[in-house]
């Protein structure tokens, strides 16, 4: 029952969320491509990448990216799809919303790329804006997901007896009641008057046809309900309350990468570091590959001072995805604390090549060039800094 219901949630939260605009359908489309089509507007290269972004999180090779391309014929050209993609970058960094789900299908298509020359600069452009997104930690934003983990088969779930059943039900309540916004705006979307969260369940168990008797969930469902308010509780700004869910989340699936990952990176915001180091530690026992893991894992380490363990596991981050601009950055910081001040300053260099633009690099890379007493290219440093900023 609560799967169905979360459906609907979802499909609610994607109106106020969702990034691609949506075409209008006609009988146009089903009709072969004529000879000479019209360019793409805005509007097509959201929505094609939107296409592109979802078949890549459901698993595209390298080769099934470059025949999507390739189906596009003219309209395909990299060229083309850059100009595009500078532009929806530029909306994207502009908007204050986190968009941390689709930063990351914008990394993973860069790694898809790496062996595709036609669409490296693509990739490298979508690596740039994905890494910006995924940095912005003034927004508060957590990594973002679209249910469980993508290619894992989770093994079968008993079904909850009728008492946990009745239990998660209580917990949905309350969870409701935690987050009078999401409780108003469903209310408002079901056409009803109520702040009383169990009518609102009830109301939605009635719209979507599904009686509360003789419904059984499983673990698994239970689990992504929990996930998923975590995940609005996260963009509220209630960050605590996040953890908590994550934590429901877990007792249910313990094996549960995404929830790990996001209660880690929340943790890291809250300032409980060791908490935060152990959550990093599931989610890589679950997934060794995940380089921002690797990277907050590291974060987390160098605000406890342990510096040598920090710079592992920025190489570790780095070692999966070299192009990762903050772990070069953060690699830096952590040899500046350990007073090796030559090293930090080729880190920094490195995380520079990847973002020209990265005010706060210039800055901390001026001020090591200072202490090693290169007052000149200090100087340099500052200034673009101020460039960057005055811009």
């Amino acid at each position: 029952m609560f799967r169905r219901i979360w459906q609907w949630l979802k499909s609610l939260w994607e109106k106020f969320l969702g990034l691609f605009s949506q075409p209008q359908t006609n009988s146009s489309e089903t009709q072969p491509l004529s000879q000479s089509p019209p360019p793409l507007t805005d509007t097509d290269y959201d929505f094609l990448f939107g296409q592109l972004l979802e078949g890549i999180a459901q698993g595209w090779s390298p080769e099934r990216v470059k025949n999507f391309f390739d189906d596009l014929g003219d309209r395909g050209k990299p060229e083309l799809w850059q100009e595009w993609l500078q532009r929806f970058g530029e909306r994207l960094l502009a908007s204050p919303k986190p968009n941390d789900e689709l930063a990351q299908r914008m990394v993973r298509f860069a790694h898809l790329t790496q062996s595709l020359s036609s669409l490296q600069i693509l990739g490298t452009l979508a690596n740039n804006i994905g890494t910006e997104l995924l940095s912005r930690d003034n927004s508060g934003a957590i990594w973002e997901y679209d249910g469980p983990d993508a290619g894992v088969s989770p093994a079968p779930q008993p079904s909850l007896g009728e008492n946990q059943e009745n239990e998660a039900l209580e917990n949905l309540v309350v969870k409701l009641q935690e987050n009078p916004n999401l409780l108003a705006t469903v209310a408002q979307q079901l056409g009803i008057q109520t702040s009383d969260p169990r009518v609102v369940i009830q109301k939605m168990v009635s719209q979507l046809g599904v009686g509360v008797e003789n419904q059984q969930q499983s673990a698994e469902q239970n689990s992504e309900i929990f996930a998923q308010l975590g995940l609005e509780q996260a963009k509220a700004g209630d960050l605590a309350g996040a953890v908590d869910s994550w934590e429901s989340a877990l007792a249910l699936k313990p094996d549960y990468h995404q929830v790990w990952y996001n209660r880690g990176k929340a943790l890291v915001q809250l300032g409980r570091w060791e908490e935060a180091i152990a959550s990093h530690d599931k989610a890589l026992e679950i997934k060794s590959d995940d380089y921002l893991a690797w990277n907050n894992r590291g974060e987390a380490l160098g605000k406890l001072g342990r510096w040598e363990e920090a710079i592992a596991s920025c190489d570790k981050a780095l070692e999966i995805n070299s192009g990762y601009y903050l772990a070069w950055y953060n690699k830096a910081n952590f040899f500046v604390s350990l007073g090796n001040l030559t090293e930090a300053v080729n880190c920094y260099d490195k995380a520079l090549e990847i973002k020209p633009n990265f005010y706060d690099c210039w800055n901390e890379k001026g001020n090591v060039l200072r202490d090693l007493g290169l007052m000149e290219e200090a100087n340099k440093s500052w200034e673009k800094a101020r460039e960057i900023k005055s811009n």
